[in-house]
């Protein structure tokens, strides 16, 4: 489940004439206001290149400079926004990267003779200061749909580049693409059967971007209703997660990470322990890879499997969870165990966590 809130002060991907209002040398980063009285952490480490809104020569950056910069990460709680130089433009089956004039080809395309004909099409290409990720779908639409798409997200472009010199400070350069419309790009069309809305200017949306959809418009019955979609939305809230052996898991997000408790539950008692315990923490560990994808956690998941004498059984364990989060299409990774038997994992921060956005307003996908 993904949800975004409908008044979101940064939407990632929005491009802004940010005002440098303080270096901090100790931290190699800078803190760059892009909305009024909003200020965005800029990480100089990150960004070495700077694109100044002005034509005047600079040597380095300093306060009060006027820069563009795009929303990489929104705020988090008390953490600012993420910010940077490294602009995107992200399309249907490209996206194009400023400053990285590099040609990038999903690994997930195995046609060798397609890969090879793009790459000779990229190097005939003029292409002046980006580069081009080819998503996985560009391969079904063929050479002329990326060849058109990749002149359309170059337009915006340079045409972000012309507005910077002319605007005033804090000014909004580029805002992407609609919720509903940004994410159906970015999943794989392998990953739905049916793209279902009852909303008219999404659907309007979706068919003017050439992408099958649906229109529901049975007034009787809602599409939230016929989903099940608030109940599905409680379920991804609670605390508690059964699961279908009669174990459970508890979820607890705090500030510094995410602790999940694995239980035995109703299983305890039907076979021995040590078989009890293995299927289990097998099962906890398939489903708590799914609710880090539903409940959108990122950052530090410590995870208190129930333990396990036999290190074969630890080994097993942890090698399922290994293939689990292999599975997801946000960078996570198993770290360790510890001596205490915690496992440690951690997961690519790309948004806020599902119980910090439903408080707000906002539609879910």
């Amino acid at each position: 489940m993904e949800f975004e809130p409908e008044e979101s002060e940064a939407r990632t991907g929005r491009i802004y004439v940010g005002k440098v209002k303080n270096i901090v040398p100790n931290l190699q980063a800078a803190f760059v206001e892009y909305q009024p009285g909003i200020n965005g952490y800029y990480s100089l480490r990150e960004n070495r290149t700077h694109i100044f809104a002005d034509k005047k020569p600079h040597t380095a950056l300093h306060e009060g400079d006027e820069i563009l910069v795009q929303v990489a990460r929104a705020a988090v709680k008390t953490k600012d926004a993420v910010l940077t130089s490294n602009l995107s433009f992200a399309g249907t089956y490209a996206v194009l990267t400023a400053g990285l004039p590099k040609l990038g080809i999903s690994s997930k395309i195995r046609n060798a003779g397609w890969k090879a004909a793009v790459k000779e099409w990229w190097e005939t290409e003029t292409h002046d200061g980006y580069g081009l990720i080819v998503r996985t779908n560009a391969e079904s639409a063929g050479m002329e749909a990326l060849k058109r798409e990749k002149e359309k997200l170059a337009s915006q472009y340079f045409d972000v580049l012309s507005k910077g010199m002319s605007r005033t400070a804090l000014s909004l350069l580029y805002s992407p693409e609609s919720f509903p419309l940004r994410t159906v790009k970015n999943t794989h069309t392998s990953e739905y059967r049916e793209i279902l809305t009852d909303l008219r200017e999404i659907y309007e949306e979706l068919l003017s971007a050439g992408i099958d959809a649906r229109l529901y418009e049975d007034e009787n019955l809602p599409l939230s209703s016929l989903y099940s979609l608030n109940s599905a939305l409680s379920e991804a809230l609670s605390r508690r997660v059964w699961l279908k052996s009669g174990g459970n898991i508890l979820i607890e997000p705090t500030e510094a990470m995410t602790v999940i408790d694995v239980n035995t539950g109703k299983t305890a008692g039907k076979k021995s322990f040590k078989e009890t315990v293995l299927k289990t923490n097998l099962e906890a560990a398939g489903e708590i890879a799914v609710q880090l994808r539903l409940r959108n956690l990122s950052g530090i998941i410590v995870i208190d499997f129930i333990d396990m004498e036999a290190e074969e059984d630890r080994q097993t364990l942890l090698s399922a969870l290994r293939k689990f989060l292999a599975q997801d299409p946000v960078p996570a990774r198993l770290v360790d165990m510890t001596p205490l038997g915690l496992v440690e994992v951690t997961r690519k921060k790309l948004q806020k966590p599902l119980h910090e956005q439903v408080p707000g307003r906002g539609k879910a996908l």
